[in-house]
């Protein structure tokens, strides 16, 4: 968007935002239930008959079924055992309180450190800064996204690597 933002009007930009959104919508009519859902609700016809449809009509899926159908009863029966004893305060714990404090540090750095002035007003800084506007664009573009990625990489690594 930083990139086509450079060369088309902010209202032509918002309208091209809306493509995948809504290219999206028109494809969730062709997305079949899931099969897990369906087990869960107790539905078997259309379980078996979306298992049939993404499996093919001539797949054998009575071994699926099963198993989608003990792994929901697992499922519920881990859920009753940690109802009662699980609570929104359970985040509090002490082996939570380093990625939370690192989740929060993050948000309340980015917010006061001006970064949504930054990006909001980006074009004009570059400008004012003698540097042509979509070159500054592209290159903050590409910080982001690289430090993103830096950052998701980090994420998966750490939780990789925690118990």
């Amino acid at each position: 968007m930083f990139v086509v933002g450079s060369f088309v009007h902010w209202r032509t930009l918002a309208l091209l935002a809306t493509i995948p959104a809504l290219l999206q919508l028109l494809l969730l009519f062709f997305i079949p239930e899931s099969p897990r859902w369906l087990a869960k609700f107790g539905c078997e016809k259309e379980l078996e008959a979306t298992l049939l449809c993404l499996k093919g009509d001539k797949a054998d899926i009575s071994h699926e079924v099963i198993e989608i159908k003990l792994i929901i009863l697992q499922d519920y029966m881990e859920s009753l055992k940690s109802f009662s004893s699980e609570g929104v305060l359970d985040i509090f714990q002490k082996k939570y309180v380093r990625p939370l404090l690192t989740v929060a540090g993050v948000l309340v750095l980015m917010n006061l450190g001006g970064i949504n002035a930054l990006t909001y007003y980006s074009g004009a800084i570059f400008v004012s800064a003698g540097v042509s506007s979509m070159v500054g664009l592209i290159t903050l573009a590409a910080t982001q996204v690289c430090f993103t990625v830096i950052l998701d990489i980090k994420i998966l690594i750490d939780g990789m690597m925690s118990p």
